[in-house]
């Protein structure tokens, strides 16, 4: 789903957490892990474990300007070759994350699209503190193919 992709080309730290059989997406403030999510790769639930208690996002690809807030860490990875993927781990916009999202030139929120209401909150909320748009999405960024995805992105950011 474009998290291979981020790690080869070091945009994301990920790990394998033999113990739980999760893949694991390190969560820093600049180099520092201040927390990880963990991904089943088994069909277990929780789907998601949250290792820590930071309120901190996963961020992957950070080298841009333009950030595109995400729901999950490997669809923040799946963006990173555009933008900087930044995956709030759920639908609940943070304080913290406000104070991530502030340092880019422009934020694109791009959640699933049935979270589309909450998506046009947050767009409502950030764009007080940073230029925010909309992307509307009709499949998950990180199921699209990698052309098709890439192509998304570039239309939205470049209009």
């Amino acid at each position: 789903v474009g998290a291979y992709d981020a790690y080869l080309c070091g945009a994301a730290d990920i790990r394998y957490d033999v113990r739980m059989n999760r893949v694991v997406f390190l969560i820093k403030d600049g180099k520092r892990v201040v927390d990880a999510a963990g991904r089943a790769l088994d069909g277990r639930e929780p789907k998601w474990y949250r290792y820590g208690s930071s309120r901190s996002p996963f961020v992957s690809g950070g080298e841009a300007s333009v950030a595109c807030l995400v729901e999950d860490c490997a669809s923040a990875c799946s963006v990173s070759g555009v933008v900087a993927g930044v995956g709030i781990l759920g639908t609940n916009l943070l304080t913290e994350h406000i104070e991530v999202l502030k340092q880019y030139d422009r934020v694109f929120v791009a959640l699933d699209k049935d979270a589309t209401d909450k998506a046009i909150t947050m767009v409502r909320t950030l764009h007080s503190h940073v230029p925010t748009r909309l992307m509307v999405l009709h499949t998950d960024l990180k199921n699209m193919e990698k052309d098709e995805r890439n192509d998304f992105l570039r239309s939205h950011i470049n209009r």
